[in-house]
């Protein structure tokens, strides 16, 4: 979890809080929005519900919390992953990119709580804007960034977009929905090589 937008918060309040993030995400994953409880996370997060609603007011506030810090974690896990590709070449860094992105988002908590977001998204606008704006947004910032390298800042933009897309193409969208998708790393590879292609063409 991402801690630095808290700086209000005492060591023992953030060690709640993270706790707390963590029973969420066990809940909600498994249970779905609708069926899980205060008294659920609070139980698995090891503390007690009013401690819980310190932190969050509302179940809806925690979800949203919930998918804003597992979106924190994947934005960090991109910028850690570029970091290390930074003086390559435009081509290198995009597969680096697609080939993380696609990792993330295809373990079963990612799928999840994809799934959970869309379920909620039109009760909960509020969340949808927090997954679009910590997640989609983010990441297609990542490939923006790259394809500046080549690209004007618009034309680097609108590549992004297509980019991410592609990368996650028929496979994410089928394992999304619950199908089996065979050999899927082959898929996300081949996809990824189109995407690539597409965004420097």
């Amino acid at each position: 979890m991402n801690t630095s937008s808290l700086p209000d918060l005492s060591p023992l309040q953030r060690r709640k809080r993270s706790a707390i993030l963590d029973g969420a995400k066990a809940v909600f994953l498994c249970q779905g929005f609708v069926l899980a409880t205060m008294d659920d996370v609070a139980a698995a997060a090891g503390v007690g519900k009013q401690t819980v609603y310190r932190h969050f007011k509302s179940k809806e506030a925690l979800f949203v919390g919930l998918v804003s810090s597992m979106c924190a974690e994947v934005g960090g896990l991109l910028a850690s992953a570029l970091d290390e590709q930074s003086d390559e070449s435009p081509e290198v860094e995009l597969r680096e990119l697609g080939t993380v992105l696609a990792q993330i988002l295809i373990t079963p908590d990612s799928l999840r709580l994809y799934r959970a977001i869309v379920a909620e998204a039109e009760r909960l606008p509020e969340l949808g804007q927090v997954f679009y704006e910590n997640g989609a947004k983010v990441v297609r910032a990542f490939a923006a960034k790259i394809l500046r390298k080549r690209f004007d800042e618009s034309t680097a933009a609108m590549r992004a977009a297509t980019f991410v897309q592609l990368v996650l193409g028929d496979a994410y969208l089928e394992l999304s929905i619950g199908f089996t998708v065979p050999d899927a790393e082959a898929r996300f590879a081949r996809q990824i090589d189109e995407a690539v292609a597409a965004a420097l063409r």
